[in-house]
């Protein structure tokens, strides 16, 4: 099954420069992939209440080929792409109305078990080979980051509207700490080329996060912390909106 959805750059989604944001983006990459397994029976929801477990976001990369505008239409498409395991890869393009790109996604996922906490395959909660489509695949692939430390320039807590259904600090959130980092200016005069978020650990309401740094030619990297554990990882590339350069 390959999830279709037709959508339009509304004010709320907007930067800014009156261009869809990087945070709406990621949430309608989110929601795309989230309502494609809903329609398969494999979402996060029915995987508690039909089978004691629950799905994690392990890995989501996001590029950007060219923001639409305020009342911009396009397209959304969501697909599996692999199946293997307790691994389950989900990839997702958005186009505009003509046919030409604008964003393309991968998300990965794993499932564990409720009660013991470990990993179990995909295929004990609903998934088959026969909702994959290979054909369809994207070439975005995970990169590794880089070991080296930065340095600490941010700090945050987690309050109740942070949370999700699952009672964890929800996903978007992490990319909205990290956003946030930056100021208005640097949003004025860039635009986001790529974003890959890893994601280690969990936190909870009420626990105090520390977000560490570290800028190179290949972009910002940054570190979502708690007590020294790094619970989120997330590299971030932009483009110079006055001369189209990227940092990445």
């Amino acid at each position: 099954m390959i999830y279709h959805r037709d959508s339009y750059v509304s004010g709320s989604m907007c930067d800014c420069r009156t261009q869809l944001s990087l945070l709406a983006s990621d949430c309608i990459v989110e929601n795309a992939v989230t309502e494609l397994m809903g329609e398969l029976g494999i979402d996060g929801i029915t995987a508690i209440e039909k089978h004691n477990a629950m799905w994690l976001m392990v890995k989501n990369r996001i590029h950007f080929i060219r923001q639409p505008a305020w009342r911009e239409e396009f397209t959304i498409k969501s697909f599996i792409t692999e199946c293997s395991g307790a691994k389950l890869d989900i990839d997702t393009v958005i186009n505009a109305t003509d046919g030409s790109g604008l964003i393309t996604a991968k998300t990965e996922f794993a499932v564990i078990d409720l009660e013991s906490g470990k990993l179990r395959k995909a295929e004990t909660v609903g998934c088959s080979q026969s909702m994959v489509h290979p054909s369809e695949t994207t070439e975005l692939r995970f990169t590794r980051f880089p070991k080296t430390e930065g340095i600490d320039i941010d700090s945050v807590t987690i309050r109740s509207t942070d949370i999700d259904y699952c009672f964890h600090t929800n996903n978007v959130q992490y990319v909205r700490f990290v956003l946030d980092t930056y100021d208005t200016e640097w949003h004025k005069q860039r635009t986001p080329a790529d974003i890959e978020i890893h994601y280690t650990g969990q936190s909870f309401e009420g626990e105090k996060l520390v977000i560490e740094k570290l800028s190179s030619d290949s972009g910002d990297l940054f570190r979502i912390k708690r007590d020294s554990k790094e619970l989120t990882s997330c590299m971030i590339c932009w483009k110079d909106t006055a001369i189209g350069q990227s940092f990445r």
